[in-house]
């Protein structure tokens, strides 16, 4: 029987709010899940970009991410090239985007060198072909609940209902993610279509209380 997560998600303007998350959620919440965004792969970023040495000062997080079972999404430009330094946060899982890259079996390949679950990322825009061809070789999918990858605070896009419930029917056993206006709202829409694991961000890491916030969206999946 697939788990039930609720992973906190955050694209950080800088490392302060990283510590802030997760000084928050510390001894409440088991995962987190920080994303990446480039300002290429998007027209947005997050930090580690939004720094000077973007990439070269990303270890600097294990400081406060290394209490949780750490997710990496990777909402950037040619992810390959940045995976040495995420695997050396030793993650539990590093999700890339379908349409990031070309190098997917040298992705696939390092994931298995580096004992991390790869997911794969999907838009509404974007077909599924390569879940179907990669299938085999990927942990979960994480579909985005908005039109627009690495901005939060979007409205949810109703298309990610329907594409759950079409990835549930043809793989019942696989995970499926989703990101992006997942909140009190959406959860249990979600939920019913499918979706078994949700990662809030604005939901909980601008609410007053973290930590209050992540539980109560807990609730509604229990």
């Amino acid at each position: 029987m697939l788990s039930t997560t609720v992973v906190p998600s955050l694209p950080a303007a800088s490392l302060r709010e990283i510590k802030h998350l997760c000084k928050s959620l510390k001894g409440v919440a088991h995962e987190m899940q920080i994303d990446i965004v480039d300002g290429v792969y998007v027209p947005h970023t997050s930090w580690p970009f939004t720094q000077r040495r973007g990439m070269q000062v990303f270890s600097k997080m294990q400081k406060y991410t290394q209490y949780f079972m750490l997710e990496v999404d990777c909402m950037v430009q040619n992810p390959e090239q940045y995976l040495d330094q995420i695997a050396a946060l030793n993650p539990k899982r590093v999700c890339i985007h379908a349409g990031s890259t070309q190098a997917y079996s040298d992705i696939i390949a390092h994931a298995y060198v580096h004992g991390y679950h790869l997911g794969l990322a999907f838009t509404n825009d974007t077909p599924l072909d390569l879940l179907h061809e990669h299938f085999d070789n990927i942990a979960y999918v994480q579909l985005m609940g908005i039109k627009e990858v690495g901005q939060q605070g979007q409205p949810f896009d109703e298309r990610t209902l329907a594409r759950a419930r079409e990835i549930r029917a043809r793989y019942p056993e696989f995970e499926i993610a989703v990101d992006g206006s997942v909140n009190a709202d959406t959860i249990p829409l979600l939920y019913a279509a499918g979706v078994n694991r949700f990662a809030p961000g604005s939901a909980i890491a601008k609410q007053k209380d973290p930590a209050a916030a992540y539980k109560q969206l807990c609730e509604l999946v229990r």
